[in-house]
């Protein structure tokens, strides 16, 4: 539902959302407003949800941008997680990655903890040159969610060892190198890039980007004799839906 180009069906307190077009495409772009990274509110994660419920059911966005998934300074000695949100976070993250569409996270500074776990859900990260990236929870006692299966995905076992063992942080060019970044931009440049880049996934067609994700998820544990069974089925699907569209 859209009036004015803003998303409209809830008010929320912890986000702002706004829709708008790219082409024929409708591109909705969700900004958090959190003063930091380290708590897993439950007035953040119900917002998070309801947004996505919105998104799958109300609206015609293939394309979801998250902003503010950063900090001026980075979160340090966090209180631990209640463990029933951190169940429920998952199965949020699990939806978006999920999600009929793509995402993209935006950048700009200090990305640790909740922050982190989001971006290494989204299809795609662009960050600015001033960006850092942290995951200090293994210091501090407990896991930073399946980012730890996240993370390995992208880096490597060894460097995903180095970054949680340490809790170091890694800074954008760093992050580019081990795959955890797509695109690094400077700071006055990134609403451009962020363009350029929804404009390289349009258009979308949901059924061939979700099969796309998921065969990808599976490549690392399927052999090619089971992956080439996957990939018919999910190709015969595609083809379907392209020839009931024409």
């Amino acid at each position: 539902m859209l009036l004015g180009g803003i998303l409209s069906m809830t008010q929320y307190t912890t986000l702002k959302l706004t829709e708008k077009l790219a082409g024929e495409e409708a591109i909705a772009h969700a900004y958090l407003q959190w003063s930091d990274s380290s708590q897993l509110k439950a007035t953040r994660l119900s917002e998070l949800i309801q947004f996505l419920n919105e998104i799958e059911d109300e609206s015609a966005c293939k394309l979801i941008i998250f902003w503010g998934l950063n900090t001026e300074q980075p979160m340090m000695d966090a209180s631990p997680p209640a463990f029933e949100e951190c169940s429920k976070w998952e199965k949020f993250l699990r939806r978006l990655e999920r999600f009929p569409g793509a995402s993209i996270a935006a950048i700009d500074g200090y990305c640790t903890r909740f922050h982190f776990q989001l971006a290494l859900a989204c299809d795609y990260r662009v960050a600015t040159t001033r960006s850092h990236f942290q995951a200090p929870e293994v210091k501090e006692g407990y896991l930073p969610g399946m980012g730890i299966f996240r993370l390995a995905k992208y880096t490597g076992i060894g460097a995903a060892r180095r970054l949680l063992f340490t809790g170091s942080p890694c800074s954008v060019t760093e992050a580019l190198g081990l795959g955890i970044v797509d695109r690094a931009c400077e700071p006055e440049m990134l609403d451009r890039v962020i363009e350029e880049t929804q404009e390289a996934f349009i258009p979308i067609y949901p059924e061939a980007l979700q099969n796309a994700r998921r065969l990808l998820n599976e490549s690392f544990a399927t052999d090619y004799e089971d992956a080439i069974g996957h990939f018919l089925a999910a190709q015969n699907l595609c083809l379907s839906q392209l020839v009931e569209k024409t």
